[in-house]
């Protein structure tokens, strides 16, 4: 009998342990419950009797309108506005935490309404979610970047957040979106219906049809990320179903730089509003890292589409920033991939890890979702690949050339939105509305700027969150044109120091009549002869002290670098006035050097850069501490548990 309690208690403990746990998980809330935002406004339905100017000269409120339901049903304001101070949002800020409207009802106002009125209600802005858009693409709820419900052990809702405005019934339709890349396949089911062919061209065989060969099957899938269409039954669904694609097919054998730069301008430049770009020049592999040469052709090509393209608000370039992170790519590495005029895409995981095989560097102006957490979230794209047959689907496409596309289409989002916005009105969107992702298993060495924006060189500004950018970019007021000032070049011959941890310290001053409010990047150029370039630390450091990671320590070989284009990020928003300080350390004793010249180019505006409504803090909460937290609880429950049982064991042996 004894033992029997003794078991009927271990089972009422147990089930207890059970219970509580059950009951924890069950007050995650929904996304979908969140207290909706007040307006600092209040709904009156006045008594029988009570008029509309008894009603103010009493309350003191104004009215701002009689509502369409009922008789009696008015909605006021006071006459200014109040508000609460709310806890700052994580990512970028200016100093302040933001402020929330409320509508604050005193006793003596409690007192008026409860004589005057049937009823109040503080009025809120109201978000339904009754219709959402969910294609019925067959691998669509496998697409985790577009919207992430936990697939291949990604971390819920760690993705685009495209799906509000898909509801809203934004596809990017009427967008101009082309891909240069290898060919892209028109007929497939899931392209042909948002096929374009009058900007489509193959360079490789000066012919209308980009499709390419059977292999070409690159260019495909990257449309296939930015544009497949929705509820086809094929495929997956691209981040713009609606969006207009158009192929450039420009990676073969026998293509030229005129090709290249034709492809990327040319006479329909005018109509052309997205280019997005999933190639590169070689940087890095297993044998090491090379600098490679600004082509100017291709650069003039990218600077003349930015400022005249699409009637003078210039094309958007995105470009990839490369796959070579394993062999310390960088993309100041690279030629077209980092020039300031296009959009450089970093890539991160499911899980809100930087991709290993991301490159990094201070060109890196956002990131978007790739593969790179483990085996299982390759399975990225779940769309369309270029084959014999219009039905194929690839499911193993990833990498950063997953990430650019995905970023241009959902550029054509942002665009159906609001159509006069410029390319450097859209990178500054894109910076003010990215999600700061700061992962704990490494430092990622996020830099707070003197104007109060985060970056990294292995994110950039932070993951693109397609909801917030068009939002911001319904309203936004475009930014002056683009000015650049460029410093005179330092030409003196400088020692680099070997094996010093401090290194040597250049600098040079930009005058008030020069400075410029940084919206655009700042290029340093920099030649350099030294044995071994890859034993050399690059930083450049603002007046504001604000520092930028130019170049890492690598495995480059290179021993003489001329007047090479670095491209900078890390100063948006901060002003161009003061000292400049290049910072260039040598970590190895054998190998010696020296700076030949350098200077810096500012791309920005002549004022500030405006204000953009506070929004949701979607920065991500990683798991590491809540399995802590859960390790510890369980621990707890065996431990009390084992308590229970050594005392069973102990009563009957």
């Amino acid at each position: 009998m004894k033992v029997f309690t003794i078991l009927i208690i271990l089972f009422l403990v147990f089930s207890i342990v059970l219970t509580k746990q059950q009951e924890e998980k069950s007050r995650a809330r929904s996304p979908h419950l969140k207290e909706p935002t007040p307006t600092g406004e209040l709904i009156v339905k006045l008594k029988e009797g009570i008029t509309v100017e008894e009603f103010t000269d009493k309350t003191g409120l104004v009215l701002i309108k009689k509502l369409n339901f009922g008789s009696r049903n008015y909605l006021f304001k006071k006459t200014s506005l109040e508000f609460v101070e709310m806890v700052k949002a994580k990512g970028k800020g200016k100093g302040k935490g933001f402020q929330k409207p409320i509508f604050r009802i005193d006793s003596i106002l409690k007192t008026h309404l409860e004589e005057l009125v049937e009823h109040y209600e503080e009025n809120r802005f109201y978000k339904p979610y009754l219709k959402t858009y969910e294609p019925s693409d067959s691998l669509f709820e496998d697409q985790f970047h577009l919207v992430n419900t936990g697939q291949f052990d990604g971390l819920e809702g760690f993705d685009v957040n495209v799906q509000p405005l898909w509801d809203e019934g934004i596809f990017g339709a009427g967008i101009n979106l082309v891909i240069v890349d290898d060919g892209l396949y028109k007929d497939h089911d899931d392209l042909k219906g948002n096929y374009n062919p009058d900007l489509s061209y193959d360079y490789c065989n000066d012919i209308t049809d980009p499709t390419g060969t059977i292999d070409d099957t690159h260019g495909t899938a990257c449309a296939g990320m930015a544009g497949a269409s929705g509820d086809d039954g094929a495929c997956g669904v691209g981040i713009a179903p609606s969006v207009n694609l158009s192929g450039r097919r420009i990676i073969c054998s026998g293509v030229t730089f005129s090709d290249m730069a034709n492809s990327l301008g040319d006479e329909m430049t005018s109509v052309i509003d997205i280019s997005s770009n999933s190639w590169g020049d070689f940087g890095c592999d297993i044998y090491g890292c090379s600098y490679v040469k600004v082509s100017k052709v291709l650069k003039e090509a990218i600077a003349e589409g930015v400022a005249n393209g699409r009637n003078g608000k210039g094309i958007i370039y995105t470009f990839a920033g490369g796959n070579e992170g394993d062999y310390g790519g960088n993309v100041n590495h690279y030629s077209t991939n980092k020039l300031l005029e296009v959009i450089t895409v970093a890539a991160v995981s499911n899980g809100g890890k930087h991709s290993h095989y991301s490159n990094i560097g201070t060109g890196i102006l956002v990131s978007t979702i790739s593969s790179g957490r483990n085996q299982k979230d390759k399975y990225i794209t779940t769309r369309t690949t270029g084959s014999e047959t219009s039905t194929s689907c690839d499911e193993r496409f990833s990498g950063t050339s997953s990430a650019t596309p995905l970023l241009a289409g959902g550029i054509a989002l942002m665009l159906e939105k609001n159509s006069n916005l410029t390319s450097w009105d859209v990178q500054s969107i894109l910076i003010e509305s990215a999600t700061f992702i700061d992962p704990p298993y490494k430092d990622n060495r996020w830099v707070t700027n003197n104007a109060g924006y985060k970056f990294s060189p292995n994110f950039g500004f932070g993951l693109f969150d397609a909801n917030k950018a068009v939002q911001i970019a319904e309203n936004w007021e475009s930014l002056p044109p683009m000015q650049t000032f460029v410093t005179p070049i330092q030409n003196k011959i400088v020692d680099i120091p070997e094996d010093d941890k401090n290194g040597v310290n250049l600098h040079l001053t930009i005058e008030t009549e020069d400075a410029l409010t940084i919206t655009g990047g700042v290029i340093l150029y920099l030649s350099v002869e030294h044995s071994y370039i890859g034993d050399l630390d690059i930083k450049v450091i603002s007046p504001h002290g604000t520092i930028a990671y130019v170049m890492d320590k690598n495995s480059n070989l290179q021993t003489k670098l001329d007047r090479h284009y670095f491209s900078i990020r890390t100063f948006y928003g901060e002003n161009s006035k003061g000292t400049w300080t290049l910072n260039v350390r040598d970590y190895v004793p054998v190998d010696e050097g020296k700076i030949l010249d350098w200077n810096l180019e500012f791309y920005g505006v002549n004022q500030e850069i405006p204000e953009v409504p506070e929004f949701e803090d979607r920065s991500l909460v990683y798991p590491e501490l809540e399995e802590d937290e859960s390790l510890a609880s369980n621990l707890n429950c065996s431990s009390l548990l084992l308590m229970l049982i050594s005392l069973f064991l102990f009563i009957i042996f």
